[in-house]
């Protein structure tokens, strides 16, 4: 019987320290926010944070544009394939994809503080 006790308390606290990939996401993007950004992804890129949208299962990246990317002549249909064909070759974005998350690119003006030059979504249905 005492076998049979320890083996469920064994089950029940390995099961606890496991986490869901969406407890995961949370967790990874709060820590390299925390620990690398704002961090310098090219010379006109920044990613500025990292976030899991728990009730859309999203994880949404935001980004400065500076230099000669900050600029409104950029063409977002070019990007957004620019950008798809990235997420389709993401080894790092594996088990995201897998899981079937959402992944949202919002790229953000530095000499315009606060002006959204756009927006990407991306749903397992485009990737």
């Amino acid at each position: 019987m005492k076998k049979y006790v320890m083996m469920i308390v064994a089950a029940v606290f390995m099961t606890a320290c496991h986490e869901s990939l969406e407890e995961r996401a949370a967790r990874e993007c709060k820590e390299y926010t925390e620990k690398y950004c704002p961090v310098p992804v090219s010379d006109v890129v920044v990613n500025d944070s990292m976030v899991y949208e728990s009730a859309t299962r999203t994880v949404h990246y935001y980004y400065s544009l500076r230099g000669i990317a900050d600029t409104s002549s950029i063409d977002p249909k070019k990007a957004r394939a620019e950008m798809l064909e990235a997420v389709k070759n993401s080894t790092e974005l594996k088990a995201y994809k897998e899981a079937g998350f959402n992944l949202r690119y919002t790229y953000f003006s530095t000499k315009n503080r606060g002006k959204k030059m756009f927006d990407l979504l991306f749903t397992p249905k485009d990737y």
